[in-house]
C-alpha cells in the first residue's frame, strides 16, 4: 500500500517575519510587467525606446496633413539666416530714427542692417533652401543704406548749421 500525500501546507515552514518580504507577486516581476508594460513614469530599461508623450511627434510617423516626416536622424533645419535677417530688419528700423535723431550715434545700427544683411544674403547664396529670409534681408540692407545716408546728411546739417551760428557773432 502507498502512502497518501501529505495535505497541502504539511511540511513547510511559516514565512519568517524577519525575512526578505515577498508580494503578491514574483521576485523582479511588477503587476504591469505581465503585460508588458511597466509603471507610468518609470524610465525605460537600457535598449528600450520611449513611446512619445502626449502632443509629440514618433520619428518616422507622418505629421500633421501636409507636412512631411523628417527622416530619422535629421536635424532640424538651421535657422541662423533668418535670425541674421531680422537683426538686420530691427537694425535698420531703429537706425533710420537714431540717424535723425543722433548722427553721432545713429551709424551704429545703420552699420549693423547693412553689415548682416549683406552676411545673411551670402549665407543664402551657399544654401538656398534658407531662401525664406531673403526679404528680411533686402529690407534690412536698404533701411541700412537709408539709414547711413540720413547720417550723413544729418552730419552735414548739423556743421553746416553750427557754422553758419558761429559766423553771426
Amino acid at each position: 500500500m502507498s502512502t497518501p500525500p501529505p495535505p497541502p501546507g504539511y511540511g513547510t515552514l511559516p514565512p519568517d517575519p524577519d525575512g526578505p518580504q515577498q508580494g503578491p507577486y514574483p521576485i523582479g516581476q511588477n503587476p504591469g510587467q505581465s503585460s508588458g508594460q511597466p509603471y507610468p513614469g518609470t524610465p525605460p530599461q537600457y535598449g528600450q525606446q520611449v513611446p512619445p508623450q502626449y502632443g509629440q511627434q514618433a520619428p518616422g510617423m507622418p505629421g500633421p496633413y501636409g507636412q512631411q516626416p523628417a527622416p530619422f536622424g535629421a536635424q532640424p533645419a538651421n535657422s541662423t539666416v533668418k535670425t541674421v535677417g531680422i537683426v538686420s530688419l530691427v537694425a535698420g528700423i531703429i537706425g533710420l530714427p537714431a540717424a535723425c535723431c543722433c548722427w553721432f550715434i545713429g551709424w551704429i545700427p545703420a552699420l549693423v542692417a547693412l553689415g548682416t544683411g549683406v552676411y545673411g544674403l551670402t549665407q543664402v547664396k551657399d544654401d538656398p533652401s534658407q531662401a525664406d529670409s531673403k526679404p528680411f534681408l533686402i529690407i534690412g540692407i536698404v533701411l541700412g543704406a537709408l539709414g547711413l545716408l540720413l547720417v550723413l546728411a544729418s552730419a552735414v546739417w548739423g556743421v553746416a548749421s553750427f557754422a553758419s551760428d558761429y559766423n553771426d557773432f
